[in-house]
């Protein structure tokens, strides 16, 4: 059954993924950099650092929750695609902002919010 409700979980997760990368592509900016690789990343990271928080290390949710929809959430796949691409057209200077903003983003969020989850649970 926890199988069956991480894979549910994992396509509520990709679904949310879609949407808000649509909404977030209609933008103008979006050409000039991957806005919505960067939000859904740093949204996915600050989720599941709040979960973590929140609940038990052996908690089903954190297994359906966070392996399901976080991990259908996230995407290190169009992270890397991303970086790779700006890396092999030598945009150097903006390669770098992407993998700090991404890297350094997402592990201050997930420690933010996993405070915040340990001190509400």
């Amino acid at each position: 059954m926890i199988v069956f409700c991480t894979a549910v979980a994992g396509g509520i997760g990709s679904a949310c993924r879609f949407f808000i990368s649509q909404t977030i592509q209609k933008t103008p900016s979006h050409a000039l950099f991957p806005y919505s690789i960067i939000c859904i990343n740093l949204l996915g990271a600050a989720g599941l650092g709040f979960l973590t928080g929140a609940v038990t290390s052996n908690h089903p949710l954190l297994v359906i929750i966070g392996t399901g929809f976080f991990g259908g959430f996230t995407t290190f796949s169009t992270f890397s695609v991303e970086s790779a691409t700006m890396l092999m057209q030598r945009q150097i200077g903006k390669l770098a902002a992407y993998l700090l903003v991404t890297i350094i983003g997402s592990l201050c969020l997930f420690a933010a919010f996993y405070q915040i989850g340990q001190l509400l649970f």
